[in-house]
């Protein structure tokens, strides 16, 4: 997929938590960005403010020093901009799958009938063919979490910020994922950006790799993933792959030791 321009910046991000117990510095002046059409993925040990990373950049939280701009246009705190999965799919119980994935759509203002005549045609491409009808208790995580990224790519915004979507799912199950969402991206042209911890899934679906330390979260490193498109999961058994990864996981080691050191 090509890139052009820069889409995306979140520029000198620092963000501070005041709870019962006292102040908890959680993100410190950090800075990502992600090129029109990029995947760009963000990695690091788990509590470290990625996700309050995601949350500031879909402008749900305000930072309390830093920026967040579109297209070279400051719009830190507005909400809507961009599509957000959370880590939990947030499927409604009582709606069906073909009725929960319009939400975006009605929330927009579009009819229900002209939301679920737009996404019928896409319910297949997703592997929900036959689950239109159905309600989230009767589907699988994996057909749960299609039907929540479909949701927001019905949301019709450029980027699309996932939140650990998989991180809940067995390994074969986000394997599989893995190579369907490699497909489904090169089809949306659209810029993704990704939290996660788990280094396998950073590189293999990425062009970029942020690589964040431990509380106050900071980027401690930024790496290209220079492997070969189209992807599919046999890659991860390749020599280039394990040589991203060793430097992938050595970011991480010595960003953990940092922060012990400090």
């Amino acid at each position: 997929m090509a890139m052009t321009s820069m889409l995306l910046q979140a520029q000198g991000i620092t963000k501070t938590f005041v709870e019962k117990a006292g102040e908890l510095p959680t993100l410190r002046n950090v800075s990502v960005h992600a090129r029109q059409g990029e995947f760009v993925s963000i990695i690091g040990p788990s509590g470290c403010g990625k996700s309050t990373l995601l949350s500031i950049v879909a402008g749900l939280v305000t930072p309390d020093e830093g920026r967040v701009l579109l297209h070279g246009n400051v719009v830190t705190g507005q909400a809507g901009l961009v599509g957000y999965m959370p880590q939990k799919d947030l499927l409604v119980p009582w709606r069906t799958v073909l009725d929960n994935v319009i939400l975006s759509q009605e929330i927009a203002g579009v009819s229900r009938r002209a939301a679920r005549a737009k996404a019928m045609p896409l319910i297949e491409g997703f592997g929900l063919g036959g689950f239109a009808s159905a309600y989230p208790h009767t589907l699988s995580g994996g057909m749960r979490q299609r039907a929540a990224f479909l949701r927001t790519v019905l949301f019709e915004k450029e980027v699309l910020l996932l939140d650990e979507p998989f991180g809940a799912l067995d390994a074969l199950t986000r394997s599989t994922m893995h190579e369907w969402l490699l497909g489904v991206w090169n089809k949306l042209s659209k810029t993704v950006v990704l939290v996660t911890h788990d280094v396998d899934e950073a590189i293999l679906l990425s062009d970029r790799v942020y690589v964040m330390t431990p509380l106050p979260g900071q980027v401690k490193a930024e790496f290209a993933i220079t492997l070969p498109r189209p992807r599919l999961y046999d890659l991860v058994l390749t020599q280039d792959f394990l040589k991203h990864k060793a430097a992938l996981l050595s970011a991480l080691r010595d960003s953990v030791a940092l922060a012990g050191a400090s």
